[in-house]
């Protein structure tokens, strides 16, 4: 199993494919697996990089409380291990936190993003519930519950639901409300005008709470997009997954990618 150590923590890691790397972050309560619809496809054209954030997978969990800029790190980490100088970043939902605090820290490593149900911070209403319902679901060990939930909100069908309910079922819980409380904390709104790298907001036409998000990033970044994915809320790239990786193609077909891979691994 590929792996590599940081922070004391073991984090694993899959790679596949040839070319610009292009890396995956999933968001809570799932693992690299999240993105089984898309690494075949994008395998063909790109070194295809998906990775487990902590206490996911098949990653271990931090000893102390944590903020963004820490997965931020272990993302930094994993490409100093595979010698990768620049890349582009798909990232869903509180991934899309640590990619942005990526891009903050390390913007020449950064060759484009892909948001899926970006946010720049637990805000309104429906988020702030989610938020605090889904630390008390956590808190009160009904993990079963809280398995289902991820299942259901990013499945397509039952076979679906039975495999996200599976990866949901490994979460480590004190790492879970860690990571919510890391997500609580983060701001990253008039930071992100310094994104100068072509990004891609990617929404359901149904999530309502992102879409204001998308909105407010294209007015602060310079070089950024929306594209709505109809009939879907928060999970595009596992609900709508024919959908989400022709815009994701289209999108990084347009964009000026090097060429030279002696830029990309030193």
């Amino acid at each position: 199993m590929p792996r590599f150590e940081h922070a004391g923590i073991s984090h694993y890691y899959t790679i596949i494919g040839a070319g610009f790397p292009m890396i995956f972050i999933h968001g809570l309560g799932l693992n690299h697996q999240n993105w089984l619809g898309q690494v075949p496809v994008f395998a063909k054209q790109f070194t295809v990089i998906t990775y487990d954030i902590r206490g996911h997978g098949g990653t271990g969990s931090s000893h102390r409380p944590i903020e963004i800029r820490d997965l931020s790190e272990d993302l930094r980490a994993l490409c100093a291990h595979l010698k990768i100088s620049k890349a582009f970043l798909v990232a869903y939902s509180s991934g899309t936190l640590i990619a942005e605090q990526f891009a903050l820290d390390h913007p020449d490593m950064i060759a484009g993003l892909c948001l899926i149900g970006a946010h720049a911070r637990v805000h309104g209403v429906p988020m702030v519930m989610k938020s605090t319902l889904s630390k008390w679901i956590v808190q009160a060990k009904m993990y079963k519950l809280m398995a289902y939930s991820v299942a259901h909100s990013n499945a397509e069908n039952l076979v679906q639901r039975g495999f996200f309910y599976r990866i949901a079922k490994r979460v480590e819980p004190t790492e879970a409300i860690r990571i919510i409380e890391a997500t609580n904390h983060f701001v990253s709104s008039r930071e992100v005008s310094a994104i100068r790298c072509p990004v891609l907001l990617v929404n359901g036409n149904k999530d309502k709470a992102t879409e204001t998000f998308a909105r407010e990033f294209v007015k602060r970044m310079p070089n950024a997009e929306i594209a709505v994915v109809e009939g879907v809320k928060h999970a595009v790239a596992t609900r709508t997954t024919a959908a989400f990786n022709s815009i994701l193609q289209d999108f990084v077909d347009r964009i000026e990618l090097p060429r030279d891979h002696s830029l990309l691994f030193y």
